[in-house]
């Protein structure tokens, strides 16, 4: 498609060792990018159209898809994938030079890693560690992160499109995740919020009471663990809002937290060539604006990237279009939005609403966009994708 805006199809290397063949199958859909997965976590993913390998895969956990250097990196190390083949997608990707490359980069959700190096990993306020999220606030992790990034962007990419720079939450997938107390955003947040060693010195440092702070929060999960009763939704928003009221040092962990991922971020793009454009998935919370719960901070991110990419993973077109309008408030602008859809279950699953979804993100001035997963959707939701995008693309020159 010839246009100047992004047009990319995440996915992931097993779903594209033929490079030749999916460079063609993306270009006649409409797109001029893909987003590969070049460092990954584990997973459970079934492969509709698969036409070779496994129609179930379970990737390999914390691993990159491609031979890293390993002299940039101190304590935490990558470590390769086991397979030549996935090593390989990303240089024949790129060689191919059919569609730009943006090198899909998982960060701090590595469990791998955590299992290996549990004093990185971050705590809750009982010390329990969470070995699938490495906590940015300790030293090594933080060099970790950029490493990686710069190693990335030294492969030919056109971006580094990191995930996971900060803390994920609470509840985030893990395998075999169980519970008989119903979650809610209260009671998450709290239990996702880090006191490791590193977060407590730098906590005391910015004159937080990490100490009394902890213990409230421990009393709080307690009183609400050992009471008959169960918070609705709404209810559970504002005993956040009021908490983050009421409680001068939770709030300003929270802040705290926003301003050292957002050093980081801007940490990775510092060590990365400039003509390698940098792009941060910002937030796996919904809606966006719940994104301070991992440390980020969007109008400031916006300062220190290129690009920040937004899952609007909304079931309708309006619920996608209304996050957008508030991101582009607290931004400041549309012009530094990569928008990302599922066009597939479970989001937008009416036909109409793909178009609908694309139409009301362009009428806010959200140009480019990223398409969510090649290798997961059926072939009848791709050609919709690329019928939608083709008649977009017509409609741009007429």
């Amino acid at each position: 498609m010839n246009s100047p805006n992004h047009t990319s199809l995440y996915c992931y290397p097993w779903d594209v060792a033929d490079v030749d063949q999916f460079v063609d199958h993306a270009r006649s859909l409409g797109m001029n990018g893909a987003t590969l997965a070049v460092s990954y976590h584990a997973g459970k993913f079934l492969r509709p159209r698969a036409a070779k390998g496994p129609r179930v895969i379970f990737p390999e956990d914390g691993v990159v898809y491609f031979e890293p250097d390993l002299a940039r990196y101190g304590e935490l190390k990558p470590q390769a994938h086991s397979e030549p083949a996935m090593r390989a997608v990303l240089p024949q990707l790129v060689a191919n030079g059919g569609v730009a490359v943006h090198a899909w980069t998982v960060l701090l959700h590595n469990s791998r890693l955590g299992a290996a190096h549990p004093r990185y990993t971050a705590r809750n306020a009982y010390g329990d560690g969470y070995l699938y999220s490495l906590c940015p606030m300790q030293q090594p992790v933080f060099d970790f992160a950029v490493a990686l990034s710069a190693d990335v962007a030294t492969r030919g990419v056109a971006s580094v499109v990191i995930e996971t720079p900060g803390w994920l939450p609470y509840v985030h997938g893990y395998h075999h995740e169980f519970a008989q107390v119903r979650g809610n955003l209260w009671l998450d947040s709290l239990l996702g919020l880090c006191f490791c060693d590193a977060c407590m010195a730098a906590g005391k440092a910015a004159d937080i009471d990490m100490d009394g702070l902890r213990s409230r929060i421990r009393r709080d999960i307690d009183n609400y663990l050992d009471a008959p009763v169960d918070a609705t939704p709404t209810q559970a928003a504002a005993w956040l809002a009021a908490d983050l009221l009421e409680d001068d040092d939770l709030a300003a962990l929270n802040r705290l937290r926003r301003r050292r991922v957002t050093q980081l971020v801007g940490a990775i793009r510092a060590a990365m060539p400039p003509q390698v454009q940098l792009s941060v998935v910002a937030t796996v919370q919904r809606p966006t604006a719940q994104g301070w719960l991992e440390g980020t901070d969007l109008r400031a991110l916006s300062s220190v990237a290129d690009w920040l990419e937004i899952p609007f993973y909304e079931a309708d077109a309006a619920a996608a279009r209304s996050d957008a309008w508030d991101c582009i408030r607290r931004i400041g602008a549309p012009d530094r939005i990569r928008a990302i859809l599922r066009p597939g279950p479970p989001d937008l699953t009416d036909g109409a609403q793909l178009p609908q979804a694309l139409q009301g993100l362009r009428e806010l001035r959200i140009r480019h966009f990223g398409f969510y997963n090649y290798g997961m959707l059926r072939h009848d939701r791709l050609q919709a994708l690329g019928a939608t995008l083709h008649t977009f693309d017509s409609r741009s020159h007429t």
